[in-house]
């Protein structure tokens, strides 16, 4: 039982965030039609067609990080969302990185995942260091789990 304990306390080692003088974060809003649920040519019972955008305009949030300074031991990137989508995954390099989260609404409510994280990985395949953007409930959004501003 020892052991079992042992093990899950190791396994459960928590990555350190990346210091924040080695990135910078800047986020972009895009106003953009959300499209609807329904599946293309879909029609109500009335024959009123549904799968029409409704043409409101809505926050949708890129956030870039530029600025990166890639440590020697940092190989390649991996950028996960927190449904535990994939979202990209190279080598590291110092090239700007773009990620699209999704309708601001979409983030605060949950029906969207509301945090990214990028992991940086060691040649021996370990996940060494992390950068994560969060939008709370709220509206708030953090990086590294800090404020960074407010939608």
């Amino acid at each position: 039982m020892k052991a079992l304990i042992a093990f899950v306390l190791l396994w459960q080692v928590d990555i350190p965030f990346k210091s924040a003088d080695e990135f910078e974060v800047n986020i972009e809003l895009k106003y953009k039609a959300k499209p609807d649920d329904y599946k293309p040519n879909s029609y109500s019972v009335t024959g009123n067609r549904m799968d029409k955008t409704s043409g409101v305009l809505s926050p949708f949030l890129i956030v870039h990080f530029t600025k990166l300074k890639i440590q020697a031991d940092e190989v390649k990137m991996k950028a996960m969302d927190s449904s535990g989508k994939t979202i990209f995954r190279h080598k590291t390099s110092a090239e700007d990185v773009q990620i699209e989260m999704g309708f601001v609404d979409d983030l605060k409510t949950g029906n969207a995942a509301n945090e990214v994280t990028i992991f940086f990985i060691s040649a021996e395949k370990k996940e060494i260091r992390k950068i994560t953007c969060t939008v709370l409930s709220d509206g708030t959004f953090q990086v590294n789990g800090k404020w960074h501003g407010k939608f």
